[in-house]
């Protein structure tokens, strides 16, 4: 489950003083807070885009159980699944343009990364969720599994690398704002045969905390069976 952090904390003394002073109206469809971040107490969504803007703005009607998985299949934003392909379907053999690993990405460019830190922020500090209450789970596979390897660790050959993971710290970060990453283990079986990962000592190479579902694609719908409300960002 979700753990407190000192943002929830925040979130619920900014609640707290907006309704004492009437800085917001009370009722399930009405804003907490208004600052997203939580970085400025004094800050209404009126002071932030003009007046009027409270009354036109819906925020989340569910504040007691949220459970949410999301699907993470790429390590970046701009990331070709497979390589390039021409007008007869065929591989270009365009390597430069083929970004499926974190090495060729942009490190302000995750994929999914930023939404579940927006997401957090939004369901904790302007929506005024108690963190015991949110519970969200990240589904990772294919060229996803990258962003769960550790920085530093052995590839395939079983050569020493560093440096082959710029987003760690930020899965990091989302575990321990309470996001639970699972990857799937065809991935890594696909992990192992490209040489990214050693047989026998694979899970030694992924970020602490990482756990494991047998497959992506029918983990996301087993969870969405369980009442997991499924986003893909």
């Amino acid at each position: 489950m979700h753990k407190i952090t000192s943002r929830s904390l925040l979130g619920s003394i900014l609640l707290f003083g907006l309704l004492v002073s009437g800085g917001a109206q009370a009722g399930d469809d009405a804003c907490p807070v208004g600052a997203l971040d939580g970085s400025d107490p004094t800050t209404t969504l009126d002071l932030e885009f003009g007046p009027g803007t409270s009354d036109l703005t819906t925020c989340l009607s569910n504040r007691e159980d949220i459970k949410i998985v999301m699907q993470l299949n790429k390590p970046c934003r701009d990331s070709y699944a497979t390589h390039p392909t021409g007008v007869n379907g065929k591989p270009t053999g365009d390597v430069s343009r083929v970004v499926n690993s974190v090495g060729n990405c942009s490190g302000s460019r995750a994929y999914a990364l930023g939404n579940l830190r927006n997401m957090i922020k939004d369901l904790e500090i302007t929506n005024g969720i108690d963190p015991q209450n949110i519970d969200i789970r990240v589904v990772v596979h294919s060229g996803g599994g990258y962003v769960l390897l550790a920085d530093k660790g052995l590839d395939g050959n079983g050569n020493y690398l560093e440096g082959r993971n710029q987003f760690e710290q930020q899965v990091k970060d989302l575990m321990g704002m309470g996001v639970r990453f699972f990857f799937c283990q065809n991935t890594t079986r696909g992990f192992i045969r490209n040489g990214t990962l050693p047989a026998g000592n694979a899970t030694a190479q992924l970020i602490p905390g990482v756990e494991y579902v047998t497959a992506g694609v029918t983990a996301i719908s087993d969870l969405q069976e369980q009442g997991y409300k499924y986003v893909q960002p």
